[in-house]
């Protein structure tokens, strides 16, 4: 746990700062929120859901110290310490009180998001790009081509274990209910029943596949190429999609399932579902690795290799913003 970790006690107290700070400066939130501290690349970003009237999110970093902030504020809160290598990936628990971190020292962490303690450490035989959490289930994916998942409430149990079937590096692991998880290897994505692993019982091949995101709403997003496009997580068909004139490299889908932000190199790019370009923001010098759709939908955060986050309002926002003062 890092000595300056400042974790609120009360979870109201944030989201009282938050209202305050936008009451007294209402156009703030039309502007880009920039957050430093980040001594590496920034490679994932992750957000709980909204609890008490207010949410946090996790940075994952190439320097081994996620840090948590104030998803409304931006505020930095704390920074959990004590993995050796870079983070790749987060998720938090239903209530945000617990966090799990995934990292190149082959380790799966588990913190106390209050606190910052570390309550335990998975180790893996290679290094963790992604990982998730739904209810007591932690799953974890390996580039050993093996995806793990652990009990959160039963620390010391094996965790249930099954193999990619070409033994392919595991870059994407998300569950889509308790039973049910989809995981991407190179550029095939499948859908498990985990109450039998010998085999996936659903395959999805997306050639030029970069990323795929599951923010258990709607649709699994892919990015690929210069496309995004939405699986449909029962029939795994692609039911929508659109190609723009740039390489994509990662892709978030708002919360309402209308609006999908993109990274394309330096700049981030906000499209509406069918592919109609609303934002293109400039900021970041270096790519863009991740981003992710704050739970209240009014903003979106980015993470590059230039090491800064950086938070981006909504096309909604922006739009409303100027028709309130017009």
């Amino acid at each position: 746990m890092s000595s300056k970790y400042t974790a609120p006690t009360s979870r109201a107290a944030p989201a009282a700062a938050a209202a305050s700070a936008a009451e007294s400066n209402a156009s703030s939130i039309t502007k880009v929120k920039i957050c430093s501290g980040h001594t590496r690349p920034v490679c994932h970003i992750n957000y709980s859901s909204i609890v008490d009237g207010t949410f946090w999110f996790v940075t994952s970093c190439h320097d081994s110290k996620p840090m948590l902030r104030n998803g409304q504020t931006c505020d930095w809160v704390g920074t959990f310490e004590g993995h050796k290598g870079a983070v790749f990936c987060s998720a938090f628990d239903a209530g945000a009180t617990r966090l799990v971190t995934g990292s190149g020292d082959y380790s799966a962490n588990l913190w106390d998001a209050i606190t910052g303690q570390m309550l335990h450490s998975w180790t893996h035989p290679k290094y963790i790009k992604s990982c998730d959490w739904l209810e007591n289930r932690i799953g974890t994916g390996c580039f050993d081509g093996v995806i793990r998942i652990f009990d959160a409430n039963k620390v010391d149990a094996d965790p249930i274990s099954f193999e990619s079937p070409d033994n392919s590096n595991v870059k994407a692991t998300y569950f889509i209910d308790p039973q049910t998880m989809v995981t991407a290897c190179d550029d095939k994505i499948m859908k498990w029943d985990l109450r039998d692993t010998s085999a996936p019982y659903m395959r999805c091949e997306i050639p030029g596949l970069n990323f795929l995101e599951y923010t258990h709403k709607h649709s699994l997003v892919a990015a690929h190429d210069k496309s995004v496009s939405f699986i449909d997580t029962q029939t795994f068909e692609v039911k929508n999609g659109f190609t723009t004139t740039e390489d994509i490299e990662c892709a978030s889908l708002s919360p309402d399932g209308q609006n999908v932000a993109v990274g394309s190199k330096l700049k981030t790019k906000e499209f509406t579902y069918d592919g109609i370009e609303l934002e293109n923001n400039r900021g970041h010098h270096g790519p863009v690795f991740h981003l992710r759709w704050a739970p209240d939908g009014n903003s979106y955060a980015s993470g590059a290799e230039d090491g800064m986050v950086r938070v981006w309002p909504s096309h909604n926002i922006i739009e409303k913003f100027e028709v309130e003062n017009s």
